[in-house]
């Protein structure tokens, strides 16, 4: 089975990239399709005075990272780790040697990272969003996986999803708070994606209760700079339930040189961008959203769940997603992803397309792939 960052995969998507004619609609990278920062904090950062040699963790970062969290989720977190990385690639490499051999249950469909570091190191397993449940949790299935294990491990959920757009709601957060208390799981949430969400939004801090929490965020998404690399992690266990984990966490993490000094400047001021501005943006994205969702729904041949949040559609035909995929590419020169490469159960059916392009380009990827169903026979 073709999952992950597997060859097939590159085979499609290596050379489509570099081919600057291609639509490209497989890739979240906001800037590449005109959605970055506030053009004058870029313009505001200088190298004078900056950190020479190996940096350390700028201390202005660490409080505006609390600072935010606890403005956006009302939640404080003065007393929590704050741990600064490479990007969120970083934070996956932190966590892959530090749960060495644990079991992690990974959301499926999964975002491919988080299959590409854990499956290398931990005993993973998979707890399954259904397109049956409108992309939501399948907690009975969940529930059996859990009384299967005879260990405490984790379980990593990401909201708004990549590759669905889902969002956990707040009941949904409750019942995966509950059940993770009960089977003394760990929770990883990544919530990269949240203030880029379509329908009210929950962070799961709002509800963890007692539960131990690493929540992930970073600067690529909300404010949209992939380019400076920085992550983070912040480990909420206010129990001290996992000491152990957490104390491992810190220490693999540094191992590490540090995250580049710059990054974590352009980071400082990114925090204090102005909100308006950046709510434009993202009214503009979900204009995007909108727009391909309506393509969509007016075809005969196809079928989504609108997204919640973030910037991906998972789109479900009647054609083998790979044929898919090919055929648009080949013949329209429009790249898209194969649904089954993020779920080993999700069959082939679904393609996941990112919604940053214009929406001239999504509304004639919709044309294109309607005019294919003409032609392929059903999978």
């Amino acid at each position: 089975m073709d999952l992950g960052y597997c060859e097939r995969l590159s085979r499609l998507t290596g050379p489509a990239r570099s081919d600057p004619y291609v639509i490209e609609l497989s890739m979240c990278d906001p800037p590449r399709f005109g959605f970055g920062p506030d053009p004058r904090i870029m313009e505001s950062i200088t190298r004078e005075g900056l950190e020479q040699g190996y940096p350390s963790v700028n201390k202005e970062l660490v409080a505006g990272i609390k600072e935010r969290t606890k403005a956006f989720t009302g939640v404080s977190v003065d007393d929590c780790d704050v741990v600064v990385t490479n990007g969120c690639g970083g934070a996956f490499g932190v966590l892959s040697i530090a749960m060495n051999g644990w079991p992690v249950g990974i959301e499926t469909p999964f975002y491919l990272p988080t299959y590409e570091y854990f499956r290398r190191t931990t005993r993973l397993w998979y707890a399954r969003c259904l397109p049956s449940l409108d992309w939501s949790l399948d907690f009975d299935c969940l529930r059996k996986e859990l009384e299967q294990r005879d260990s405490p491990g984790a379980l990593f959920l990401v909201s708004p999803s990549n590759p669905t757009g889902h969002l956990h709601s707040e009941s949904d957060w409750r019942k995966i708070v509950d059940i993770a208390g009960e089977f003394s799981q760990v929770i990883i949430a990544d919530e990269v994606y949240d203030e880029m969400s379509f329908v009210p939004y929950t962070s799961l801090l709002q509800v963890a209760k007692d539960v131990p929490i690493i929540y992930m965020h970073g600067f690529s998404k909300i404010w949209r700079a992939p380019e400076i690399r920085l992550g983070y992690m912040i480990l909420h266990d206010p129990d001290e339930r996992a000491t152990g984990l957490f104390n491992e966490i810190g220490t693999v993490a540094a191992l590490g040189l540090g995250v580049n000094p710059i990054s974590q400047t352009i980071a400082v001021r990114l925090l204090k961008e102005d909100r308006y501005y950046r709510k434009r943006q993202f009214d503009q994205i979900r204009n995007h959203r909108d727009t391909l969702v309506s393509a969509i729904l007016n075809s005969s041949n196809l079928h989504t769940v609108p997204a919640g949040g973030a910037t991906y559609q998972m789109i479900e035909t009647p054609w083998n997603d790979w044929d898919v995929c090919t055929r648009l590419l080949q013949e329209h020169r429009t790249l898209v992803t194969p649904g089954s490469v993020h779920d080993p159960n999700l069959g082939h059916k679904y393609v996941r397309a990112v919604f940053l392009n214009s929406t001239e380009n999504l509304k004639r990827f919709i044309d294109h792939l309607d005019e294919l169903g003409k032609l392929m026979p059903s999978a």
